[in-house]
């Protein structure tokens, strides 16, 4: 089949063989397919979805645009983790060192933020020196060395979800399960890991915003992945509100590094314990370190208390290049000094947080990207203070902006203020944990 043939075989809802989709994501990774024609292939797959084995087959088919990991000699089992994005989610900055030191492996490729969601590669370019670009080798050494290393994804590895995912941006067909399902398994199986933990958050601050589309694309990846014989487990979690209570690129990484300090898990802002634990738990006892969910949170739990995984963090930002004072509050690293405090303007109850627009915030302050060329002030960062359920007085704070320019601090205090809804009866707080899946 030609290209124009595949795009028609689409629109009309045929299932399209695997070299047909093979042929497609080489030629266009080649340069070979113009952008317009992968454009309509896109739009025909939003349209008309793909079937099980048709997922399977694109995976497959961007898998083996680039190079694939061989994780066979780093010395223990081997698991990551993957977010579906959200505000505050600085979970991959506790999660790997945690990991490391129950005994796994984590390779973890991770990328940039876009819009209202955060990257793990932003917020750790945050710290001085770190360095987010290795050599495939350099990357494998570290991980046999400490444990974990986290960096961004190489232009060897999955270059065809690079180009996709870039095109899939400027042509709305971002929210397409199959797609998505294809552009995280592209990335995971190249990277090597034996267990994948996928956290896949619904709500207002998430690109999946019910269960029901959730759960669609918790089943494909878990189908997807299976194919390949990788161990699999989901966890739903609530973002209808920001986690932890830093939003922005260095107050995240302080807010994560200060609860992996020894007795920093008591300190930490619960949600952000609760969902850290749930998913490094899941990571053991899916790679079967532990026989059951009892015994895996017990471990992680005694590595993050006892120190081990403290030392870990150390261990891996300094094998990257990272600098960090480990005795000051904030890690030496650079935090807008500027401030502007939002307050609650009437008395009441928090009965909703439009998640969402707290990202854009961020943006507004310049501290995350509307497009992907966008500059970020990685100092820029706020402090959300409230929760769903949680009552408030007239002039408390709902959120602190930390910001180099007050008068773009002002248009994010009136996106905050208007995001949050406060009314005169009490609403239960929001479940984090939703359900699991898989493994």
């Amino acid at each position: 089949m030609n290209t124009l043939e595949i795009i028609e075989a689409k629109k009309r809802g045929r299932e399209l063989a695997a070299d047909a989709l093979r042929e497609l994501v080489r030629d266009f990774t080649d340069g070979q397919v113009p952008a317009y024609q992968m454009a309509a292939f896109l739009m025909a797959v939003w349209f008309r979805k793909m079937t099980p084995a048709e997922t399977v087959a694109l995976t497959a088919a961007m898998l083996e645009s680039g190079a694939q990991l061989d994780v066979s000699a780093l010395g223990g089992p081997t698991a990551d983790k993957h977010s579906t994005g959200g505000v505050g989610d600085k979970v991959s900055l506790l999660l790997a060192p945690l990991a490391a030191a129950c005994g796994l492996r984590v390779p973890m490729l991770s990328g940039r933020g876009l819009g209202h969601t955060g990257g793990t590669l932003d917020k750790l370019e945050a710290i001085p020196g770190y360095r987010i670009h290795m050599t495939n080798d350099e990357f494998m050494a570290t991980v046999a060395e400490v444990g974990c290393a986290i960096v961004g994804q190489s232009a060897n590895i999955a270059p065809a979800d690079g180009k996709i995912y870039a095109l899939r941006d400027v042509t709305a067909t971002i929210d397409c399960v199959p797609l998505i399902t294809a552009s995280i398994l592209s990335k995971k199986l190249a990277a090597g890991p034996q267990t994948i933990v996928i956290d896949l958050k619904t709500g207002s601050g998430a690109f999946m915003a019910d269960m029901k589309r959730a759960r669609e694309l918790a089943d494909a990846l878990v189908h997807t992945a299976e194919h390949w014989g990788r161990r699999v487990a989901v966890v739903f979690s609530d973002m209808s509100q920001p986690l932890g209570v830093a939003v922005g690129h260095a107050v995240e990484t302080i807010e994560a590094f200060a609860a992996l300090r020894p007795g920093g898990r008591a300190a930490a802002p619960a949600d952000l314990v609760d969902l850290t634990e749930d998913l490094v738990t899941e990571m053991v006892r899916v790679a079967a370190i532990a026989p059951d969910r009892e015994s895996a949170l017990a471990l992680v739990r005694q590595v993050w208390d006892s120190g081990q995984a403290w030392q870990r963090l150390l261990d891996w930002v300094r094998a990257q290049g990272g600098r960090i004072d480990p005795q000051r509050e904030d890690f030496g690293l650079d935090v807008a000094d500027r401030a502007l405090e939002v307050g609650a303007p009437t008395a009441g109850h928090v009965v909703d947080i439009q998640c969402r627009d707290i990202g854009l915030s961020l943006a507004d302050i310049g501290g995350a990207r509307l497009t992907v060329d966008d500059p970020l002030d990685l100092s820029a960062g706020l402090f959300f203070h409230v929760k769903v359920g949680q009552r408030v007085d007239v002039g408390q704070p709902l959120a602190t902006i930390h910001t180099n320019d007050v008068q773009l601090a002002a248009k994010a205090a009136r996106r905050i203020e208007q995001a949050v809804t406060i009314g005169s009866e009490s609403v239960p707080h929001r479940n984090l944990i939703l359900d699991r899946l898989g493994a």
